[in-house]
């Protein structure tokens, strides 16, 4: 898994990276075992992600909810990452590659905790409506993250790290509308 070194060192990136502190992605591995490695922190809160989304079908069936959204999250991923590799070919940056996977991958945890105030307020049966607000924030703040680590870690003008941003974005939230649409029609033909 992880030595107690490298898990102090990601998690003060995190934190650096949260404070928008350029050097927080030098911590960062940039070796490709540590990128494969990294995507345990994502499967990590996976169950987590998965219970909310069923928390939230109101008549679908549980098996369709958790097949589609898991499937959906592994194409947005595959997707992500790909068009991401690409732009780094197209720069001639596809060194720093496993770097921004392995940051992007660590960032998710940021994501959770930033999330917690409304998971918490789902576990005592509260409207997620009320969230709706920071929710939004909380995503949009996670572009900007994403935006930010590509800048440092590729070595990027900020308008190209930016656009990086827009680009996880477009993915995530196309997927998102796919995901939803297919669990519609997986609904009504069961």
């Amino acid at each position: 898994m992880f030595t107690r070194a490298e898990l102090k060192q990601n998690l003060t990136a995190i934190m650096e990276i949260a404070l928008f502190m350029p050097g927080g992605v030098e911590r960062y591995s940039p070796t490709k075992s540590a990128a494969i490695r990294s995507f345990i922190v994502p499967a990590l809160f996976l169950p987590l992600v998965i219970w909310i989304w069923v928390f939230r079908a109101e008549a679908e069936p549980v098996s369709v909810v958790v097949a589609v959204h898991f499937v959906r999250m592994l194409l947005s991923i595959f997707i992500f990452f790909g068009l991401i590799y690409l732009l780094s070919r197209q720069y001639e940056r596809q060194e720093h590659f496993y770097r921004f996977v392995t940051a992007s991958n660590w960032h998710d945890l940021l994501g959770t905790l930033m999330a917690l105030p409304i998971i918490l307020a789902l576990f005592n049966g509260g409207s997620i409506e009320v969230w709706e607000n920071y929710a939004i924030f909380a995503q949009i703040l996670g572009y900007v993250y994403t935006g930010f680590i590509a800048t440092h870690v590729f070595k990027l003008p900020w308008e190209m790290g930016g656009f990086i941003g827009v680009v996880s974005l477009a993915v995530m939230q196309n997927m998102l509308i796919l995901g939803k649409m297919v669990e519609s029609l997986l609904t009504v033909a069961a």
